[in-house]
Parts: C-alpha cells; structure tokens; sequence
C-alpha cells in the first residue's frame, strides 16, 4: 500500500451524513470509501478525457491555423447559423 497524506475537507452535514451511512453498510471506513470514490472519479474522468485528445487532428479540413483564429472560425460559424 502507498504512503498516505492526511487531507481535511469541508463537507456539507447531509453529505457527511449520508457519506457515514454508505460507509457503515459496506463495512467500511468513511476515509476508505473516500478513497475508493475518489480513485474512481479520477479513472473515469482520465478516460474520458483521452478519448477527447484521441479526436485531435482526425478531422480532415485544409484550415491549417485553427489554433490561432479559432476565434474567428467560431465566428464565422455563428454568423452563419444565425444568418440560415
């Protein structure tokens, strides 16, 4: 097991509450379950956040500035939509 480092946060009492309530039917540690809802939130959201990456640059479009006039693309887009 990995070195822990004590963490203090503020909670909400109904949280808290229903954080201890969770905890005790899995038979558990408040701090345990924390952990473990923690871990999962940060391996969903690095998943979630790969596949976004994954989608950069598989567009094919001759616009090779986009980085820097996003802007006026966005722009331009808008400009559009509202003119149709």
């Amino acid at each position: 097991m990995q070195r822990m480092r004590r963490t203090q946060i503020y909670l909400e009492a109904d949280l808290s509450t229903a954080l201890d309530r969770l905890a005790r039917r899995r038979g558990i540690s408040r701090a345990n379950l924390i952990r473990q809802a923690a871990r999962e939130f940060i391996e969903r959201e690095e998943a979630s956040f790969g596949s976004i990456l994954e989608l950069a640059g598989s567009g094919r479009d001759s616009a090779r500035d986009v980085a820097t006039r996003h802007d006026d693309y966005l722009a331009d887009l808008l400009l559009s939509e509202t003119r149709s």
